[in-house]
C-alpha cells in the first residue's frame, strides 16, 4: 500500500515537475544555441575600417597689398650699375671611347631627317664641323708610313667635332634611343632656326654645353627659349641664350616658367636693351628675391607701368633700382607675407598630425575588432555545440522517463487485469 501511494506521487508530482524543468533546460539550451548562431554569422562578416575624413584646410590670409616704388625714387642718373653675370666658359666634353655592342636603330629615319635640317641650318661647308688635334704616332711615324695600320697612330682630340659634341649632350640629357635623341635636337633647331646664320652655330654652342639630365626638362627649355628667341632683335648679342639656357638647366621648377615670362614681358622694353634686361631679370631673381619667382613678378610687374616713362638706356639701370627700393620699402610686408606663410603651414601641420592620430586611431579599433570577432567566433561555436550536446543528453534523459513510465503503465494495466479475474 505504501509502495502504491510513493508511485503514485511519483507518477503525479515528480515525474511532470522533473520533466518541466528538463524542458526548461532544453529551452535555455535553444536560446543559447540560437544567441550563439547570431553572434557566429555577425563574426564571419569582416570587420570593417572606421573611414577618416580629413579637416578641409583653412583659407590662408590675405597678403598685405605692396607698396608700389614711385619713378621719383629711382636715382637713375650717376647711379653705378650692377655687374651683370659673367657668361659661364663653355665646357668641352671628348667623344666616347667606347662602343654599344648592338645598336638600337628603331627611330634613325626620323633622327637622321633632324640632322640634315639641322646641316641645313648649319652648311657644314661653310661652318666647321670638325674637331681639331693632332696624330702621335707611339712606334714611329715610319711604321705608319710602310703600314698605313691604325694601330701605329692616335688621334689626339684638342676639340670634339659638333657631331661629338652632340652626342656627349645626349648623353648627359640620358637620351639613349634614337627617338629621344631626335626630340632633343628639334628642340636645339626650333631655337637655332629663329637666328641668322652666322650666330646659330655659336648658340648651338650654347645649348648643347647647358644640358640637363632630363631630356623634358632640355625639351620645354628650348621650346620656352624659342618664344624669347623670336622677340629679341636679329642682331643682337646671344648670350641671353647662354644665359638662359643655363638658367633652365639649373632651375628644374622655375626654369621654364620664368623664360615664359620674360617672352611676355621682353616687349615691353626698349629693343635695343632686351638682352642687358633679361640679365637683369636673373640677377634680380638669384640676388633680389631669393630665388622666388612669384616675389619677382609681382615687383616686375609694378614696374612695367613705369617703363613709358624711362629713357632706352636708363632701363636696365632702373630695373635693378627698383627691385632694391621695392625690397627696402617692403621689408615689413615681407615678414607679414612670411608670418602668414608660417601660420598656414603649422595649421596645415595640425590638420595632417591629426588626420594620421585619427587613422592610426582607426587602424587600431580596425585590429581589436578583428581580434574580438575571432574570441566571439570560437565563443560562439563552443556555446551552439555545447547546447546541441545539453540538448541531447536532456532529451536522452526524458526518452529514459519516458520509457520508464510507459512500463510502469504497463505494469499497473497488467495488476489490473490480474486483481479483476
Amino acid at each position: 500500500m505504501k509502495t502504491h501511494y510513493f508511485s503514485k506521487v511519483e507518477n503525479k508530482y515528480v515525474f511532470n515537475v522533473s520533466l518541466i524543468v528538463w524542458h526548461l533546460f532544453i529551452a535555455l539550451s535553444t536560446v543559447v544555441v540560437a544567441t550563439s548562431l547570431v553572434i557566429f554569422l555577425w563574426s564571419i562578416i569582416p570587420a570593417s575600417q572606421r573611414e577618416v575624413e580629413k579637416r578641409p584646410y583653412p583659407a590662408k590670409r590675405q597678403y598685405p597689398e605692396p607698396i608700389k616704388v614711385e619713378l621719383s625714387e629711382l636715382q637713375i642718373e650717376g647711379t653705378k650699375e650692377e655687374a651683370p653675370l659673367v657668361a659661364p666658359e663653355q665646357s668641352q666634353t671628348a667623344p666616347a671611347t667606347t662602343q654599344q655592342p648592338v645598336e638600337d636603330t628603331k627611330g634613325k629615319s626620323g633622327y637622321d631627317s633632324s640632322l640634315s635640317v639641322l646641316k641645313t641650318l648649319i652648311p657644314p661647308a661653310k661652318y666647321s664641323w670638325q674637331g681639331s688635334g693632332d696624330w702621335t704616332y707611339p712606334l714611329g711615324e715610319r711604321y705608319w708610313t710602310f703600314y698605313k695600320q691604325e694601330k701605329y697612330r692616335q688621334w689626339n682630340s684638342t676639340e670634339a667635332g659638333l657631331e661629338d659634341k652632340l652626342k656627349a649632350a645626349y648623353r648627359r640629357a640620358n637620351a639613349e634611343n634614337y627617338p629621344d635623341k631626335k626630340l632633343i635636337l628639334d628642340g636645339y633647331i626650333s631655337v637655332i632656326k629663329l637666328l641668322s646664320e652666322e650666330r646659330r652655330l655659336d648658340a648651338l654652342q650654347y645649348l648643347i654645353s647647358n644640358v640637363a639630365n632630363n631630356i623634358s626638362q632640355n625639351v620645354n627649355t628650348c621650346q620656352s627659349l624659342g618664344n624669347v628667341v623670336s622677340r629679341m632683335p636679329k642682331d643682337e648679342n646671344i648670350l641671353y641664350i647662354n644665359q638662359l639656357s643655363l638658367f633652365g638647366k639649373r632651375n628644374p621648377s622655375d626654369g621654364t616658367p620664368f623664360i615664359d615670362y620674360i617672352a611676355i614681358i621682353i616687349d615691353k622694353f626698349d629693343v635695343s636693351k632686351r638682352a642687358e634686361i633679361i640679365d637683369r631679370l636673373i640677377i634680380g631673381y638669384n640676388s633680389y628675391f631669393g630665388d622666388n619667382l612669384s616675389m619677382l613678378k609681382e615687383s616686375t610687374d609694378l614696374f612695367l607701368p613705369l617703363i613709358a616713362r624711362i629713357k632706352a638706356e636708363h632701363q636696365p639701370k632702373a630695373i635693378i633700382q627698383y627691385y632694391g627700393v621695392f625690397r627696402s620699402k617692403n621689408y615689413a610686408r615681407d615678414n607679414a607675407i612670411a608670418e602668414i606663410e608660417n601660420e598656414f603651414q603649422q595649421a596645415i601641420s595640425e590638420i595632417e598630425n591629426q588626420y594620421n592620430l585619427d587613422q592610426f586611431a582607426a587602424q587600431q579599433q580596425y585590429m581589436s575588432d578583428k581580434i574580438s570577432k575571432v574570441k566571439y567566433r570560437l565563443k560562439s561555436l563552443a556555446g551552439i555545440g555545447g547546447g546541441i550536446l545539453v540538448v541531447v543528453l536532456i532529451a536522452v534523459v526524458l526518452v529514459f522517463f519516458s520509457i520508464q513510465r510507459s512500463i510502469r503503465k504497463i505494469e499497473e494495466k497488467i495488476l489490473m487485469q490480474g486483481t479483476s479475474q
